[in-house]
């Protein structure tokens, strides 16, 4: 073979590596930008988001989320785009952190007024905005978050005009202080060149000096109105709070089963002769709680009638049947003001 065959052979092989090269690099390329989109995560570390408490362990029963707190991502353009309400909280992507009740959840508590956000990301990327949401005075901590349950303006906003934050960025925002107790706070990082965005909710304890940091009073005076097979009916006095009362969260044995504006209540649902433990406590408008009310225990009834309630102001002859204390009582005789189990003119009906 001779040397000029040679060298175009050497040439072909020479420009076949070049080629070969430029490809590889290429997709090298390829590869670290899409691992720098798929990296550019991250989550608010102070106060410490929702997220980031499951993955400390503090806030259970969070999924997926335990493990990457910094992947709360969704659509954005939030609130015109962007998860649908009743998911806002889990960006759309992850649903146990949707859960939403008074109770669910730890708090962080911070002071209104001057506050600093830090947001930890795991790689800068390209941003637009960021923007701070707060609830309304008047939200309901028992459903899950929707932009209706948001003041509709942010109380805090940055514009980074497309540029690339550093890894730890900080916002020192001025918080509400005309609202205390639980709130929740949304940030939002809106992203430059995804049309995404990621979402960290903080539960927060909201301190203020006003008088929405005041306790509303306990309900008082827990009585039962009427007992059958499968429902206990029962009152209170209406409860005080400086912010006025918002309303009433009603628990059986220990578990929340109701909330409402009213002074009454009709447990339903229940098991035949077994007895329940009932405790009330006042929500104000500010989101505060107060304590419980003393307990009442109360035993539904055997047949299912639907009789009376005894009333130590009513008059009841031999063969009148009543309700007290979770049990069937006859009259034996003509009776006024004695009660039953206390009095020998009722007999227990068993």
């Amino acid at each position: 073979m001779g040397k000029p065959h040679l060298d175009r052979l050497l040439g072909k092989v020479l420009r076949l590596l070049a080629a070969c090269t430029m490809m590889v690099l290429a997709a090298i390329c390829v590869m670290l930008i899409h691992a720098e989109g798929a990296s550019a995560h991250g989550y608010i570390e102070s106060p410490a988001s929702r997220a980031l408490l499951c993955h400390e362990g503090v806030n259970a029963d969070c999924g997926q989320v335990q493990y990457e707190p910094q992947s709360v991502e969704g659509k954005g353009s939030f609130p015109q785009s962007g998860p649908a309400d009743g998911e806002i909280t889990g960006g759309g992507v992850f649903p146990e952190l949707y859960e939403q009740t008074a109770d669910r959840w730890h708090k962080v508590t911070i002071q209104g007024g001057e506050q600093t956000f830090t947001w930890h990301l795991t790689a800068p990327h390209a941003t637009t905005e960021w923007k701070y949401y707060i609830t309304k005075k008047d939200w309901n901590p028992n459903k899950p978050l929707t932009r209706d349950d948001l003041e509709p303006e942010p109380f805090c906003y940055d514009n980074d005009g497309g540029a690339r934050p550093p890894t730890t960025v900080t916002h020192t925002c001025s918080v509400p202080t005309d609202r205390s107790g639980y709130h929740l706070i949304l940030g939002v990082w809106e992203i430059a060149d995804t049309g995404n965005a990621f979402y960290q909710v903080i539960d927060v304890n909201l301190v203020n000096d006003d008088s929405g940091g005041e306790a509303p009073a306990a309900p008082t005076n827990l009585v039962s109105l009427s007992q059958t097979s499968a429902s206990i009916a029962f009152s209170w006095d209406a409860a005080t709070a400086p912010n006025g009362v918002k309303a009433y969260e009603v628990y059986r044995d220990a578990q929340l089963i109701g909330t409402t504006s009213e002074t009454t209540y009709t447990d339903t649902g229940l098991t035949p002769q077994t007895s329940y433990t009932y405790t009330v406590r006042t929500v104000d408008v500010a989101g505060n709680t107060s304590p419980f009310s003393q307990p009442l225990t109360v035993k539904t009834t055997a047949d299912g009638s639907e009789l009376p309630v005894w009333d130590p102001n009513t008059v009841y002859h031999g063969g009148d049947r009543v309700q007290h204390e979770g049990a069937i009582y006859e009259a034996r005789w003509w009776t006024l003001g004695e009660e039953p189990g206390h009095a020998d003119v009722w007999r227990k009906v068993e």
